[in-house]
């Protein structure tokens, strides 16, 4: 790991939101995940504020470049962290720490590490250009669904894209970076739902949509939690959050009584 000349020192490489509780109950999905991540951002300050011999201030970022960057102004330290920073323990900080105040390279050895076992959160620095995917189908418009649940259990604070899938036998995903159900797919990469188009039906019921397009707008907001090397996308929290949907037990009693005819 090297450090870059100048002011300013960057880190280039290759959401954890704390908490297994699901807050208050009138708070959104997306405000609680917003909260826990403040929460995560003012532990991290605080304890690089007595590691290091200046006041810290921590923004969590997507650069998908740079992982850490820094840079003291008015007796302050402005660190930039990628949002992947959210995993770090106190142990991984005191490295964080000894590497900015002295290159340590140890230290930087420890940083590699994680970020390496946390590439999975970092989106593609080059993407190939894609046209808007269709939202528009025969019986149902994405567009208005992924509004109404981002509305009604987001805040309205929704930056996912949504979009109808093509119509395959066999279904490819790329470890790491797309997590796969039998009717939807989000990406983390490029924050896309894929809705299939066997649920583009009229006899599919709009609420049972509503909630596909909430499990994976649960994947949009949570972090990704590693435990002993292993990636844990539907964790405790995150199958608490599932029941906060108003139809949760009728919608998931409907997908299992008809998955077999929706992916005939």
């Amino acid at each position: 790991m090297r450090a870059a000349s100048g002011a300013q020192l960057e880190l280039a490489f290759p959401l954890g939101r704390g908490g297994d509780g699901v807050g208050h109950a009138s708070a959104s999905p997306a405000v609680r995940a917003d909260e826990a991540i403040d929460t995560q951002r003012k532990r991290i300050s605080g304890l690089l504020s007595v590691l290091l011999p200046h006041p810290v201030d921590v923004v969590f970022t997507d650069n998908a470049s740079t992982m850490i960057s820094f840079k003291q102004r008015l007796g302050r330290l402005e660190m930039r962290l990628h949002r992947m920073f959210r995993h770090a323990d106190d142990a991984l900080l005191g490295s964080l720490a000894r590497f900015v105040a002295s290159r340590d390279r140890r230290a930087s050895r420890v940083l590699d590490r994680f970020i390496a076992e946390h590439r999975g959160e970092i989106r593609a620095a080059k993407r190939r250009s894609r046209k808007p995917g269709r939202t528009a189908g025969e019986h149902h418009d994405l567009q208005a669904v992924i509004d109404s649940v981002g509305g009604e259990y987001f805040g309205g604070q929704v930056d996912a894209r949504i979009s109808w899938g093509r119509r395959t036998s066999k279904r490819k995903s790329r470890r790491g970076r797309t997590r796969s159900r039998a009717l939807a797919t989000y990406s983390y990469d490029t924050r896309t739902i894929r809705v299939s188009p066997v649920l583009d039906s009229p006899d599919v019921p709009r609420y049972v949509l509503e909630w596909i397009v909430y499990h994976e707008l649960l994947h949009h907001v949570l972090p990704v939690e590693r435990t002993s090397g292993r990636s844990r996308y539907h964790t405790s929290r995150f199958k608490a959050l599932e029941r906060a949907f108003k139809r949760y037990d009728e919608a998931k009693t409907w997908e299992e009584e008809n998955l077999e005819w929706l992916l005939r």
